[in-house]
């Protein structure tokens, strides 16, 4: 059996020239967002619910931006963290958020907590 190779020249397209269109533009930009995956978001584990505003758009968007959302875990479910575990679990959010906010994030968090409370009314006397 008798192989031949043969050599082909290939040739790479030209340039194209100027043509514009109504769709095509050199500065254009993409027209859908890529939002960021959700489930990326780090996962502060909380026994009560006092103090987290839960359901309060506002503080919500505040804890999103910030890259973490509060997960309540109660009594009676059956997955629940043991206080050390959950110690040490919160510790490495902490951790993480220091380095991803800045130092006095907590105090803008608190900062934020109250500026959401007086707008949303969600305060008592």
């Amino acid at each position: 059996m008798l192989l031949s190779w043969q050599q082909h020249d290939l040739l790479a397209q030209d340039q194209p020239q100027s043509t514009k269109t109504g769709n095509t533009s050199v500065d254009s930009k993409p027209v859908h967002k890529i939002e960021k995956n959700k489930d990326l978001r780090l996962h502060w584990i909380k026994n009560d619910t006092k103090g987290l505003l839960i359901g309060n758009r506002c503080f919500e968007e505040v804890t999103n931006k910030m890259g973490f959302v509060y997960h309540i875990q109660t009594k009676s479910q059956s997955n629940q963290m043991s206080e050390t575990r959950r110690l040490l679990h919160n510790f490495g959010v902490k951790f993480k958020l220091f380095f991803k906010n800045g130092p006095f994030w907590k105090f803008k968090l608190k900062k934020k907590r109250k500026e959401c409370k007086q707008i949303t009314g969600d305060f008592t006397f």
